[in-house]
């Protein structure tokens, strides 16, 4: 670790290390956060009250996400009627029930911690909060004495209490001594230490969110969720963090859910309770439109899956497509369609390798339409897909492929059809073609740029 990143952020004795360029551009990202945060509270809409009340209509998403992660199958609606109602769900694991009031009250005891703004957390606060979660369960607010795999990671968790515990104490040393670190990266680093160090039996990842949450909302943030749709993104940092103590993807993670909670909390401030039928009709119009966007960029990608990969075998090459599950909810579809930015919403990763060449790796990810393309679609805004590729630099994760693009820098479709795409190309021309042609033309950019190494 550079002494530079270390005397920026202090990250000493955590796992973690941060590089000099990822640290400035982690202190300008957060620069930029926190003069967003210091402007709603000078206008008088950062109030305690519009916290609470954020707080409350983000309350059983909360609870119904972070334990979806889990393997839970309620829904929010079903959260909400279990820990309201007490009752088990009809279709569900009785457990799902017991989970989700079991987070509702250790969040509320979260909520209560918070309000102790010269305590920094610590191991008797954990522990606590632990408990709540685990309930009458053996393990609920103690250290583990034996050893434990984390499924599906490399990394093996420290092994013997001993261990756990050496481990435990310089976490509480390090939230201690560093106080006045910003509150996003405070929340980071415990969150993902704890994963890190896996100190109990069972619970780490509920107890880990909820503690990073403390941190934020201690300093006046609201809490962030981390949503199942975001599950591939929230385990691969969590495992490069693991790995080798590389925090910026995880850190990246938490910024963009950060930001995202910003942009609810302006909506929340500025908004006016009550129910309005036309709003929700054009709300279920909305969500078709988004099912229909959803189903086209999956065939899309499947197409350019199957055109490249026959392409490739008889090199002996392969391609791989990762698909994310619902990369834009509905309020995301809705940011978009607006022209704003909403987090990192990644639609697809695909990687080729052909035998004696680099491997080539792009990201389509989604943002909203460019002006260009607002401009040819008579001004109708909506999501796009663009294209990142590998930050040889190492953070962000991915930076704009820019010309490197695989045929396009920008495509889209019109709302509601699904069948028809806009593609802009490197000279910011616009070409109309159909789903089909536009995998195959995709599909050869990708392939030729494998060959060069591009």
């Amino acid at each position: 670790m550079g002494t530079t990143a270390t005397r920026m952020f202090n990250l000493e004795p955590t796992p973690y290390q941060l590089d000099e360029v990822a640290s400035r551009q982690v202190k300008d990202r957060l620069g930029i956060i926190e003069a967003r945060v210091a402007l709603l509270r000078r206008s008088g809409r950062l109030t305690e009250q519009t916290v609470r009340d954020y707080y409350g209509e983000k309350r059983f998403e909360q609870v119904a996400e972070s334990n979806a992660l889990e393997g839970s199958t309620l829904s929010v609606g079903e959260t909400e009627l279990a820990v309201l109602k007490g009752i088990t769900i009809t279709g569900h694991d009785p457990a799902f029930t017991r989970d989700a009031i079991a987070l509702d009250r250790a969040l509320a005891r979260i909520a209560e911690l918070a309000r102790d703004v010269s305590t920094p957390t610590n191991i008797e606060q954990l522990h606590e909060v632990h408990a709540l979660l685990l309930g009458d369960r053996p393990g609920a607010g103690l250290f583990r004495k034996e050893r434990v795999l984390i499924r599906g990671a490399r990394h093996t968790p420290p092994k013997t209490w001993e261990q756990v515990m050496s481990q435990m104490t310089l976490w509480q040393q390090w939230s201690a001594e560093n106080g006045t670190l910003p509150a996003p990266l405070r929340s980071a680093v415990l969150h993902a230490w704890l994963t890190h160090v896996h100190p109990y039996v069972d619970g780490n990842g509920r107890v880990a969110r909820a503690i990073g949450n403390l941190e934020l909302i201690r300093a006046g943030y609201p809490p962030i969720i981390f949503k199942k749709k975001s599950r591939d993104q929230y385990i691969e940092a969590l495992a490069e963090s693991d790995e080798g103590g590389d925090l910026r993807s995880f850190l990246e993670l938490v910024l963009d859910r950060v930001e995202g909670a910003l942009t609810g909390l302006e909506q929340s401030a500025g908004r006016r309770q009550g129910y309005d039928p036309v709003l929700e009709r054009i709300r279920l119009i909305q969500e078709k439109q988004l099912t229909i966007w959803e189903t086209s960029v999956k065939l899309l990608a499947s197409i350019i899956e199957h055109r490249v990969s026959q392409a490739l075998e008889p090199a002996g090459g392969t391609c791989t497509i990762k698909q994310f599950d619902r990369p834009l909810d509905l309020e995301d579809y809705v940011e978009v369609c607006l022209g704003r930015n909403v987090p990192r919403s990644w639609a697809f990763a695909l990687r080729l390798e052909i035998p004696g060449l680099p491997r080539l790796e792009k990201l389509a990810w989604i943002g909203h339409r460019s002006a260009r393309m607002v401009q040819v679609l008579n001004q109708e805004g909506g999501p796009s897909l663009f294209w990142s590729r590998r930050n040889p630099e190492g953070f962000p994760k991915w930076v704009g492929d820019g010309a490197a693009s695989p045929y396009a820098a920008e495509i889209t479709s019109r709302a509601g059809n699904g069948d028809e795409w806009y593609a802009r190309l490197g000279n910011d021309s616009i070409e109309r073609v159909q789903t089909t042609e536009l995998a195959g033309r995709i599909a050869e950019a990708l392939v030729e740029r494998a060959g060069l190494g591009v």
